[in-house]
């Protein structure tokens, strides 16, 4: 196999089978046969095809009832992706049953059916795995909502926080995702039964009750008009799927970061197994963060290909619906497995509470200097305050004196404040605002989303 997601000895470290099962090559073709098989038992019923023609059909609308040399041949001699299952189904068929194959439908009604089928397939199971995911993460930022820990802006330390808000705000972001998924069936999961340029003429009188039953079917909606050119459903699932990629790369990074040597504040599970380098047998790398940052990226660039397939020539131009063959897979492969490997680390996530704590320590209270200077505001002026202690942590950082001691040394400031009034305003855990009400807040608003969830 020359695709990674499919290549014999690394597909499962680029997907998952589950996943795979969707946009399986026979499984594709059992979709096609039971769609023609459907459409001819719902005709029967409307007295257009035999019923008997229906049965037959339906009896051999199997792969394992097609020549699959034969159709190999087919494909190559006719240049066409449905004539040749349509070929062998025809043969399978006892004569004259197989003429009633394929009934007034045209190939895009077929195959973009089967396209939707498989979205919908796969939206359930990365709903599902969303949904554990944020469940995980909701868990996680409860049980540290009150940890503090450094913040950090412009890749430096900024103020105190809490590591339970810093993972409320991965679990908010994948609540937004979920809603998002929850809104693309009633845009997308759209049935195509329209015929050749879309008027259904081919399905004559009996068309709309047609489409209506077969909609009925499968679950699927009846579109209003025709949307083989109207791409823009499957341009909205791609696009879904590259934000909820972005996602996972937010949490992916922030993992990655977080267990640098330096910082060392959250580490991936690590199985006695796993091993981080050939050479280096001390190595913990973060290895399902890695191998999320990379698969994430091929999801948010095949977007591109997504809103691309929205410019359509006319009434059908199989040069942009054949991309949805190629992005729609990759990126549906890539996203589950990016989760699974996220659902790992964040449910097994080793943080090491020690180690954030000194680390909030690392500048001996800088880090308060905020706090500091709002309070020194009402003395000094918010401005003035700000001029001060500005010199006083420059002062510190160059010198490598305290910051209390450069802060009580400062000039400006003598008389101003006491040690033990200054004391008073290094306590971390007094000066993490709405940090804990915040995390209480998003598990509110998922508890009070998850309630419209659907059953996946």
């Amino acid at each position: 196999m020359a695709h990674i997601i499919d290549h014999e000895f690394y597909k499962d470290s680029w997907g998952t089978p589950e996943m795979r099962a969707v946009f399986d090559d026979r499984a594709r073709f059992e979709r096609w046969l039971d769609i023609e098989a459907t459409l001819a038992e719902i005709q029967a019923g409307l007295g257009i095809v035999p019923e008997e023609a229906a049965r037959e059909i339906r009896a051999k609308a199997r792969f394992a009832c097609i020549d699959e040399d034969r159709m190999r041949e087919d494909l190559g001699s006719t240049g066409h992706t449905l004539m040749a299952l349509l070929n062998g189904l025809e043969r399978a068929c006892e004569k004259p049953h197989g003429e009633w194959i394929h009934y007034g439908p045209t190939t895009q009604d077929i195959q973009d059916t089967g396209a939707v089928l498989e979205m919908r397939d796969a939206w359930a199971i990365l709903v599902r795995d969303l949904k554990r995911l944020e469940a995980a993460c909701l868990a996680l930022a409860e049980r540290h909502a009150a940890t503090p820990m450094v913040g950090r802006t412009h890749g430096q330390h900024g103020l105190p926080m809490t590591l339970g808000m810093k993972i409320a705000g991965w679990a908010a972001e994948l609540r937004r995702d979920i809603e998002r998924m929850k809104d693309i069936p009633s845009r997308a999961f759209f049935v195509m039964l329209h015929g050749g340029v879309g008027t259904q003429a081919s399905f004559g009188a009996a068309a709309e009750e047609t489409t209506k039953r077969f909609a009925a079917h499968y679950g699927l909606f009846v579109p209003p008009t025709c949307w083989a050119n109207a791409r823009d459903g499957m341009a909205e699932y791609q696009t879904v799927l590259g934000i909820v990629a972005g996602t996972l790369g937010r949490i992916a990074n922030e993992v990655f970061e977080l267990s640098r040597t330096e910082v060392s504040e959250l580490h991936e599970p690590t199985p006695k197994t796993m091993v981080g380098s050939t050479t280096m047998p001390h190595k913990r790398n973060a290895v399902r963060s890695e191998f999320t940052g990379a698969m994430v990226k091929v999801v948010m660039n095949n977007t591109l290909l997504g809103l691309q397939g929205m410019i359509v020539e006319h009434e059908r131009d199989t040069r942009v619906w054949r991309l949805d063959w190629h992005s729609l897979p990759e990126s549906s492969l890539m996203l589950h497995k990016a989760l699974a490997h996220m659902i790992a680390v964040v449910e097994g996530l080793d943080v090491d509470e020690a180690r954030i704590a000194a680390n909030l320590d690392m500048l001996g209270g800088a880090i308060m200097s905020e706090a500091v200077m709002f309070h020194l505001g009402t003395r000094l002026g918010k401005q003035t305050a700000h001029h001060v202690l500005h010199e006083a942590t420059m002062e510190a950082a160059e010198t490598g004196r305290p910051f209390r001691e450069a802060v009580l040394g400062h000039p400006a400031l003598q008389g101003v404040i006491a040690a033990e009034e200054l004391e008073g305003l290094m306590d971390y855990s007094q000066y993490l605002g709405t940090a804990e009400a915040q995390v209480h807040a998003v598990i509110a608003e998922s508890r009070k989303r998850a309630e419209t969830d659907p059953e996946v």
